[in-house]
Order: structure tokens, then C-alpha cells, then sequence
């Protein structure tokens, strides 16, 4: 079955880590014939919730920026793939800020996958533990299927992501969803 898939990047870095790690993950999916759209939210026009609870209403935000853009996105994917360095033990800012904003629309998303790639410099077991609970957390709160995590340790540079492997678990993930 061909999936739709949803990743989002969220590192200011383009070319760094936790997106080398994705374009492991993107390419076995492309090569196992799945659609692959990529949100790189990090350098999208993606503004703070304002706690306005009018798109609550209306069923999408209401602060004009890119948020339509991801909406429409997740809300017809069938795989989300959350991108992200640790920073501080958790995710991203430029993540978070997708993930305050689906309180508008996240009744659209039970049912769907998702998954989480994550990089760190630090390859101590506790860099990843507050950002692994928030996902499965997020996944529970969604009502979405997690597919489970790849928390690459160690690994803050595309260098040592390469060099890792978790590049051939990320490539394998990708080839195997199904």
C-alpha cells in the first residue's frame, strides 16, 4: 500500500544532523514507492499560538502564516514524521510550534502513523528521555499509531550521522513502512 507521508524538518540547519537523518529515512520510503512531502518548518512563515481559541471554531487556525500550508498537509498524510535536534532535552522551538498549533485541527488526525527522528550531540541515555515522553504523549493525545522513534545519540553532525547506524535504521524504517 503506498502511504502518503508528511516529514517535518525542524532544524534551523539545513544541511545538519537530524536532517541528514531524515534523508535516510525520506530515500528508503521513496524507493519503497510511498509519497514523501517535506515541510521544512524550521524556515516556513510559522507563527506562535496566540491562545486564541477561535480556530477551534472554524476547524484551522486563524493567524495567517504557513500553518494552512502544514495543516492541509498532516491533515492528508497517512505517516507524520516528526524531525528534530535536541535542544535542552527537547525538541526543536520551530517543532513546538507546529505542535501548539494543532489544537485547531488535531480531530482530523486520529488514526494516522506517526514517528520521530531526533539527533543529540550528548550520548547519555537521559538526552532523549523528556522529548521520547512528550512523543508518545503526543502520539496517545492525537490519537495517532506510533511507529516508534530512531534518537540518534551522539550524533550531532551529518558526519557523525553518516558515519552511525542509525542512517541504515533510518533508510530501513523507510523502506519497511507499510
Amino acid at each position: 500500500m503506498t502511504m502518503r507521508i508528511v516529514v517535518l524538518e525542524s532544524s534551523p540547519h539545513q544541511n545538519g544532523a537530524s536532517n541528514t537523518l531524515a534523508g535516510f529515512f525520506i530515500r528508503g520510503a521513496q524507493e519503497a514507492g510511498h509519497t514523501v512531502k517535506i515541510l521544512d518548518v524550521a524556515h516556513m512563515d510559522l507563527h506562535p499560538c496566540i491562545g486564541c481559541f477561535k480556530g477551534k471554531d472554524v476547524g484551522h487556525c486563524v493567524v495567517r502564516d504557513d500553518m494552512r500550508c502544514v495543516e492541509q498537509a498532516l491533515t492528508t498524510a497517512d505517516l507524520m514524521v516528526w524531525v528534530t535536534p535536541v535542544y535542552f532535552y527537547d525538541m526543536s522551538a520551530q517543532l513546538k510550534i507546529v505542535i501548539d498549533r494543532l489544537h485547531c485541527f488535531y480531530a482530523n488526525l486520529p488514526g494516522k502513523k506517526m514517528l520521530l527522528l531526533a539527533t543529540a550531540w550528548r550520548e547519555d541515555e537521559e538526552v532523549m528521555t523528556y522529548l521520547e515522553g512528550l512523543y508518545h504523549a503526543l502520539a496517545d493525545y492525537l490519537g495517532c499509531q506510533d511507529l516508534g522513534a530512531i534518537l540518534a545519540r551522539g550524533c550531532g553532525s551529518p558526519e557523525t550521522i553518516c558515519a552511525s547506524p542509525y542512517a541504515a535504521q533510518a533508510y530501513q524504517m523507510g523502506k519497511s513502512i507499510g
